[in-house]
This record gives structure tokens, sequence and C-alpha cells, in this order.
């Protein structure tokens, strides 16, 4: 048994649902247990209780999250969370015509590090363009899910 992986969106166009989506379809074909949630659906204090999160985090204009994360941002921003036992991976979508290319996706990166939680992989940043990069690192990070997955189990009981 491995430890089921949470996969999280932060989206206003539904690309970052819809690579979620994709993303949960292909770990079952690994073998592993997903579930997709919109941060909407979770606090930041529900990840202290989870080991693997990808997150899928699209920028709303200049650098902002979009709607359906500015609660669950501010939160992570104000807490001072313990969050050492997550190991986690952004997927960051966003427009090159703005200054603050992926803002959104370089944040929640560095506030869930700042909490003590360990990254799989760097962020990934791509433009509206969005399939080859997530292409690009679906090859990287579903190794390491696979791996890291497998290794840390379930909580015995």
């Amino acid at each position: 048994m491995s430890r089921p992986v949470i996969i999280l969106y932060a989206t206003a166009s539904g690309n970052t649902e819809e690579l979620a989506t994709e993303a949960a379809s292909r770990l079952t074909g690994l073998g592993l247990d997903s579930s997709v949630r919109s941060v909407e659906e979770v606090s930041p204090g529900d990840l202290a209780q989870e080991s693997l999160v990808l997150m899928f985090a699209s920028t709303w204009g200049e650098g902002l999250p979009p709607p359906d994360a500015e609660e669950f941002t501010e939160q992570l921003a104000e807490e001072t969370l313990d969050l050492g036992g997550l190991r986690f991976a952004v997927f960051a979508l966003g427009s090159s015509a703005y200054a603050e290319f992926c803002g959104y996706g370089i944040l929640l990166d560095a506030l869930l590090a700042a909490r003590g939680a360990e990254r799989i992989l760097p962020c990934a940043k791509s433009d509206v363009k969005f399939r080859r990069a997530f292409e690009e690192w679906w090859q990287e990070v579903s190794p390491r899910l696979v791996a890291l997955a497998e290794a840390d189990g379930p909580d015995d009981e």
C-alpha cells in the first residue's frame, strides 16, 4: 500500500482543474491513489495531515491568486503551520505577457517551503500553451511520486 497523493488546484479558467484531473488519472495508471480538490475545499491546516501534494496554480493578472484561492493563500501566509512532513510540487500557469509571470504559483511554492514542506521539484512555470511544459514536468515528477508514495506507505495503526 502506498500513501495517497493529494492534488489541489487553484483556477480562474479551468486549465489547472483539467491538469489536476489528468494527473489523478495518470497516477491511477501508475498504481497510486489520489484525490483532486479545489483549494476552496481545504485549509492550509489540512495539509499538515498529508505527506504528498501536487498543486496546480494559475495566476490571476499581475501575480495574484485566482479568486478561488484567495482565502487559502491568506491563511497560508498568516498561519505558522508546521508542514515538515509534507512533500510537494507546484505546476504554475500564467501568461508571459504579465511582469509577474506565474507569480501565484511561485508565491505558493515559497509559502509551502517557508512552512517546512519539502519540494519534490522546483516550481514549474508554464505559459498559456501549457501542454508541452506539463508533459516535461510529468516525466520528472511522476517517478519521484511513485518512489515517495511507496517509501512512505500508509501509517501503521
